[in-house]
């Protein structure tokens, strides 16, 4: 049996590491402190592996009831060890292990060997024939969805990646064959899809771009006309912690209007019913402004901590935080231009314990992606809450959720244990679960965004350490795709009813955040508010 101590030490690093990953989500650039406590992170997972790894060990040997049962008619009857059973629930509820080469120390072992044994743990990911026994929850027919299946285990992506930023990429926008993306080093990038290159770079912020939107082409015209521009100009906003707003033109790469908002930039959309631009603060703050005119229309103290995401959904719009609550406001109907905004609901995931990242509407759900392993479901109408796995383990975040034009719900995943990434898809609106994609060399994904060509295929944009174009290749291709297909078993379950809003069931590792506080792991935003406590 693992001794306790090797158990805590285990529940320790993984505190340290989710403490890391919250790192690698600030919008400001990493003081030498906190950079020196990301630097840890390779030997932090390397010291994970090798405790589940002696884990998994103590579990393949530990022997079944029968066969206890069995040396029992042989051997004088011993009193009953009561802590066995719950020690073994704990150890099969951890990642599988690995074996052990004893030919070198298990530190100097690890650190050479970490990418291969990272693929051993990852998600306990199985390729499945298309004979699946699974059979999707109130979707389409059977042979439907099986089709629909086979066609993702089959297909092909081609990925290509472009360099250019400096630090992490916090957002990313598509306009036709362009994609523009904004980083924590300060600038936003203008690149043409089809060759691949650099074709503008955005300075002008002062500090990390944290947030942007593309402006629809209707109302491109129109700003476009107000600034005796030609008519045909496109146009971008973006956010920074410099507490600006700037409006790009895209064919010069020139700054247009800028907006000084007090306050950092956290989130950013359009309101096409308002045809205005809400704001988020790190301060919880919502602010709506009307480029036209210049005017500040609306100020609300919205949520108790950084606002994470902005979804306009027809008259509503959604808004997700920090403080692991989701909002609904209206945009029409008793709202006027000078009140834009109607509060209409607050839905909390799980209060101060989860920090919302983003959302998804289709309807009267919204997909939830947080910093816990699950996407939480919610029905904003009644507050009820339902999870849809996204991770083989609990020691997961789901940063990002988003829904493509042909029906696909598209999450992505980052393991905390192994620092491996992926995406799932689904289909909708059953969310029956397709297949999963990753790489080998696959970084945290936080950001996304999807398009379809012309013929049908998807393109998508990622955006975290390293900002990605993916590309499906035709049915008939010959050439060699980049991306795996494989299929997590685990997530061929059902979504979990968790109750209504607020009394959702916390996991074993989400329990564990409340108990013991690590100062030394503790990070701040500024030198007056902690953002990100021990989790």
């Amino acid at each position: 049996m693992l001794p306790s101590l090797h158990f805590s030490e285990i529940r320790k690093i993984r505190k340290k590491l989710r403490q890391i990953e919250a790192l690698e989500v600030l919008h400001r650039e990493l003081n030498s402190e906190e950079a020196e406590k990301l630097s840890h992170k390779a030997h932090l997972r390397a010291q994970l592996a090798e405790l589940l790894a002696q884990q998994q060990r103590i579990v393949d040997k530990e022997p079944s009831k029968e066969e206890q049962t069995e040396q029992l008619g042989f051997q004088e009857k011993q009193p009953e060890d009561t802590t066995q059973e719950p020690m073994k629930r704990i150890y099969n509820d951890s990642s599988s292990g690995m074996s052990e080469d004893k030919t070198s120390s298990p530190e100097s072992r690890l650190a050479q060997d970490l990418p291969a044994k990272q693929a051993k743990l990852n998600y306990s990911c199985e390729t499945q024939s298309s004979t699946s026994s699974f059979k999707p929850k109130d979707g389409p027919s059977d042979f439907g969805f099986a089709s629909l299946k086979r066609a993702w285990e089959a297909t092909q992506f081609r990925i290509r990646l472009l360099k250019g930023h400096s630090d992490i990429i916090t957002c990313v926008g598509v306009s036709d064959n362009y994609v523009i993306s904004g980083s924590r080093d300060t600038t936003l990038k203008v690149w043409h899809v089809p060759t691949m290159s650099e074709e503008k770079n955005l300075g002008g912020h002062t500090g990390g771009v944290t947030c942007l939107t593309v402006l629809p082409k209707d109302y491109c015209k129109i700003l476009a006309n107000s600034l005796d521009m030609n008519s045909t100009e496109k146009f971008v906003v973006s956010g920074s912690v410099d507490c600006s707003l700037i409006v790009w033109a895209l064919s010069t790469g020139h700054s247009v209007q800028s907006i000084y908002t007090f306050s950092a930039v956290s989130a950013l959309c359009f309101l096409p019913h308002k045809e205005m631009i809400a704001s988020g603060s790190d301060g919880g703050k919502i602010d709506v402004w009307d480029l036209i005119s210049k005017d500040h229309i609306q100020s609300l103290r919205a949520h108790d901590d950084l606002v994470s995401t902005l979804q306009p959904h027809g008259p509503l719009l959604f808004t997700g935080s920090w403080d692991g609550s989701v909002k609904v406001w209206e945009c029409e109907g008793e709202s006027t231009r000078s009140i834009p905004l109607r509060h209409l609901r607050t839905c909390d995931i799980l209060g101060h314990l989860v920090s919302v990242r983003s959302l998804s509407a289709r309807g009267e759900i919204v997909y939830v992606g947080t910093n816990r392993a699950s996407i939480q479901v919610l029905q904003w109408k009644t507050g009820a809450i339902s999870k849809l796995t996204n991770h083989s383990t609990e020691s997961g975040v789901t940063d990002c959720v988003c829904q493509t034009r042909d029906g696909l719900l598209l999450s992505s995943g980052f393991d905390l244990d192994t620092g491996s990434s992926f995406l799932n898809l689904r289909s909708l609106p059953d969310d029956s679960y397709l297949a999963t994609l990753c790489w080998p060399t696959a970084s945290r994904i936080l950001c996304v965004a999807t398009w379809l060509t012309s013929s049908g295929g998807h393109r998508w944009i990622t955006g975290g350490e390293e900002l990605i174009v993916w590309e499906q290749l035709p049915a008939n291709t010959k050439d060699k795709s980049d991306v795996t297909v494989t299929r997590m078993s685990s997530l061929d379950h059902k979504p979990v009813d968790t109750g209504s809003e607020g009394e959702t069931e916390l996991s074993y590792d989400e329990e564990d955040v409340e108990e013991e506080e690590e100062d030394d792991f503790q990070v701040e935003q500024d030198g007056s508010r902690s953002y990100c406590i021990l989790l």
